[in-house]
């Protein structure tokens, strides 16, 4: 995108006219952290459950690296020299693989500088790399053909990948709380995550015994859901259902989100449509089964209500009262 440059007017600065600021924001917005980032993504690249095929990188140190890994947990970290958060995120994983490196964890650092890297631009790429000392295999994707293939919106963006290729999460920017999701996410993925007490109560002894892992994506769509990230949340149920279709709660769940504000033909048909894209189409007469799931963060308190409950009535009440 140009930059439109001030300029200098009798007796003022003309500045950039307020559609360009609203851009200017919404930019910065998305590299403060990429906090709009899911949202944004569409029908761009691969979707988490989607799998990309097999492939050997070279990285700038002249190795060969294959990905994903034919065993363990594949994690590509996307970043680029001119992304401010691409420092920090890269320092983070090389951290994460030396803590993690007995539970089969291969790391890879994808650089996404430019569509069509010059010598210059390679260079500038490997004074990055030692300057900040990064330890990491670092692969530059010179046409961004990984980039655009897999559907990466912002830099920096975490991908992980089975040994199957199946991408099972993203991450995308890297916000102040970036530290503490993705530990907890790679420990959840892992397997090695000690989950709250609380949490364990939760599903404990369901009276179904969910089968291939269907319980682990419940589990993580619960969190979500109940932290008010209901489109992260939507996805692990149907990874939860596509895991063991028989498993009634993750449907549950979803129902939900979608009958939050009541149960309509509308959102029984947009729950419908959610399950025939995800291949679930024998779950649609399903639906209605059992009582939904309504889970989410509690909603703060009405104002009104509040000075009601300070006062020990309605203010409003007290005006009727007055007249």
């Amino acid at each position: 995108m140009k930059k439109r440059l001030s300029k200098e007017g009798n007796g003022g600065t003309i500045l950039p006219s307020p559609p360009l600021l609203v851009v200017l924001g919404l930019l910065i917005f998305f590299l403060a952290g990429g906090v709009l980032a899911e949202d944004a993504e569409g029908d761009r690249g691969i979707k988490v459950g989607d799998a990309v095929s097999s492939r050997e990188l070279k990285t700038q140190g002249g190795d060969t690296v294959k990905i994903p890994a034919e065993d363990g947990l594949t994690v590509l970290v996307f970043w680029a020299t001119w992304s401010p958060r691409s420092q920090p995120a890269l320092s983070l994983w090389e951290e994460y693989q030396k803590s993690y490196q007995e539970h089969r964890i291969t790391v890879l650092a994808i650089n996404a500088d430019h569509q069509n890297m010059e010598a210059s631009d390679i260079g500038k790429v490997d004074a990055f790399i030692e300057e900040n000392e990064i330890g990491l295999p670092v692969h530059v994707d010179r046409n961004l053909d990984l980039y655009n293939e897999i559907g990466v919106i912002v830099v920096p963006t975490v991908l992980f990948f089975h040994s199957d290729g199946e991408l099972i999460y993203k991450y995308a920017g890297f916000p102040t709380s970036a530290r503490l999701d993705l530990k907890e996410d790679l420990e959840r993925e892992l397997g090695i995550l000690q989950e709250p007490e609380e949490a364990v109560e939760v599903a404990a002894e369901p009276a179904y015994a969910p089968k291939n892992n269907s319980l682990l994506f419940y589990n993580l769509g619960r969190r979500l859901h109940e932290k008010g990230m209901t489109h992260k949340a939507q996805e692990r149920y149907i990874m939860a259902l596509q895991k063991d279709p028989e498993y009634g709660d993750p449907l549950r769940a979803l129902e939900g989100i979608y009958f939050d504000e009541g149960r309509t033909p509308e959102t029984e048909q947009q729950l419908r449509d959610l399950l025939v894209r995800s291949q679930l189409e024998q779950l649609v007469d399903r639906i209605g089964e059992g009582e939904a799931m309504v889970l989410g963060k509690e909603k703060k308190a009405d104002p009104m209500e509040r000075m009601k409950a300070l006062m020990g009535g309605s203010p409003l009440e007290d005006e009727e009262k007055a007249e």
